[in-house]
């Protein structure tokens, strides 16, 4: 039974702080005070099933995917980091098939720049399940602007009959203020806040810190106990109400001969203030060599990554750690499996921004 004094107190309403509290009133922090922080996302329609009936060498015109805006002129000094992720389907006839994307970028309505490309590549042989793509790029010295960044596709397909398809392009685009101190000399090259007209929220308070684990040398044997591959923490006592997000990324290498399947299974984990641990959730990579001749021994470098956005997490110090939990290495033909699979450079980043309105 609720009292009324408790009812009363149960229905006042809770008022953020304003902004975010000087560090200096929430103790020393173990990282920088919060930045100022824009950021767009946008998902793309994808590109459809699209068959490739002619063989020889073929080139598509350039396939747009998806763009995302970002207006940093409230900024003093912006870093720029751009995410893109999808799902590539693709069904090959023979031979290997490359994707080859291309990231460009527009800032002010001017010239349109190149800012690199990433390439896809399979080859007949390979079966996948879970597969995924992505690549990062930071643009480090840009002027503050308005800026869109898009994402095109080009096709390179060396024997034709294949189909092919991008699944769910989605293109994040993150600013932060590098300018620390924002004294006089440092907005002089930046418009007051009150003269500008952002096209995306004000700019909110983040924090961030980033690690890069050992990973797993080459092997051939799974882990017969889950193996920790990094770990991060970051401390958001500094926030009045933090959104996390964890972007985790390694490069796998697997030698699977024919008839063989690999599965990775790849767990998060966090504690805060020194307190209890608990699961995030699970992600799987998974490799499998089908339809080449019996002899034949396919081996992949892949790039594997996945975010975990934490939503409701209380200010305070956490640990998230990205572990190895499972590993599946068999021969479908009932025999010892013969390939090996290493992770090398397993990264964690993690962000927090202030959600409190200001």
């Amino acid at each position: 039974m609720v009292r009324k004094n408790d009812q009363k107190a149960y229905e006042k309403s809770v008022k953020c702080p304003p902004a975010a509290p000087a560090c200096a009133d929430c103790g020393p922090p173990k990282h920088p005070c919060p930045q100022d922080m824009i950021l767009n996302c946008c998902t793309g329609t994808g590109l459809g099933q699209v068959f490739i009936p002619e063989p020889g060498p073929f080139q598509q015109t350039p396939a747009p995917l998806v763009c995302a805006e970002i207006d940093t002129t409230c900024l003093c000094n912006p870093m720029v980091k751009v995410r893109f992720d999808c799902i590539p389907s693709v069904s090959l006839g023979s031979g290997q098939i490359s994707l080859v994307f291309l990231l460009k970028k527009s800032c002010d309505n001017g010239q349109e720049i190149e800012c690199g490309t990433w390439t896809y590549r399979r080859s007949f042989a390979l079966a996948f399940g879970n597969d995924s793509f992505g690549f990062t790029f930071c643009d480090c010295n840009p002027c503050p602007g308005c800026c869109t960044y898009f994402v095109e596709l080009l096709l390179l397909d060396e024997q034709g009959g294949d189909i092919i398809g991008v699944i769910a392009p989605t293109l994040k685009v993150e600013a932060v203020d590098t300018c620390g101190i924002k004294d006089a000399a440092c907005l002089s090259g930046a418009p007051a806040y009150a003269d500008c007209k952002p096209k995306h929220p004000c700019p909110q308070g983040a924090v961030f810190n980033c690690c890069t684990g050992t990973g797993i040398p080459t092997t051939s044997v799974c882990p017969s106990t889950p193996r920790s591959l990094v770990c991060v923490s970051l401390d958001t006592t500094c926030l009045c109400k933090p959104l996390v997000e964890l972007d985790f990324s390694a490069v796998i290498a697997a030698d699977v001969p024919q008839g063989d399947l690999l599965t990775l299974t790849f767990q998060v984990k966090k504690s805060c203030d020194n307190g209890r641990e608990m699961g995030c959730g699970t992600w799987t990579f998974t490799r499998a060599a089908v339809g080449a001749i019996v002899t034949e021994r396919v081996a992949t470098s892949d790039s594997f990554r996945f975010t975990f956005c934490d939503c409701n997490p209380c200010p305070g110090c956490c640990t998230y750690a990205v572990e190895l939990l499972s590993c599946i290495a068999v021969d479908l033909d009932l025999t010892p499996f013969e390939g090996n699979f290493s992770i090398n450079a397993p990264t964690a980043a993690v962000w927090a921004v202030d959600t409190c309105p200001q």
